[in-house]
């Protein structure tokens, strides 16, 4: 009987469908356009580069600093590093770690302003005028 069980749990497990997701990771280079339709995860691991973020992101790491971002919609965007531009049409939740890091957005997700946490010197969160 116990084996008969432990062929059902292990036969279930093969069969069931995967839900893990990767994350788009981009770990080197000048920059690049994603639609993160294709992967709604997207982290920016290096200094510099440009970047455009096109579709509805549910979360954008910068871990990294002279980034310069454009996002279309983004749910929660982590910020760590230094110097880093970023520019999104919609934004939910800002975090920023670092100094002199400038995110301007032109709407937030929920309410009159986007969420707001900064640890650091000199960093700007303001509305597109």
């Amino acid at each position: 009987m116990l084996k008969i069980f432990s062929f059902a749990v292990l036969a279930s497990l093969a069969l069931a469908p995967s839900v893990a997701s990767a994350d788009k990771d981009f770990a080197e280079g000048r920059g690049a356009t994603f639609d993160c339709g294709e992967d709604d995860s997207v982290n920016i691991l290096h200094d510099g580069g440009t970047y455009v973020l096109t579709g509805a992101c549910r979360q954008v790491n910068i871990e990294g600093s002279n980034v310069r971002l454009t996002i279309a919609d983004v749910d929660q965007l982590s910020i760590n590093g230094n110097g880093n531009i970023i520019k999104a049409s919609a934004v939910g939740t800002v975090l920023i770690n670092g100094n002199k890091n400038n995110v301007r957005w032109k709407t937030a997700k929920t309410g009159r302003r986007p969420s707001v946490a900064t640890n650091g010197d000199g960093n700007s969160v303001a509305k597109l005028k």
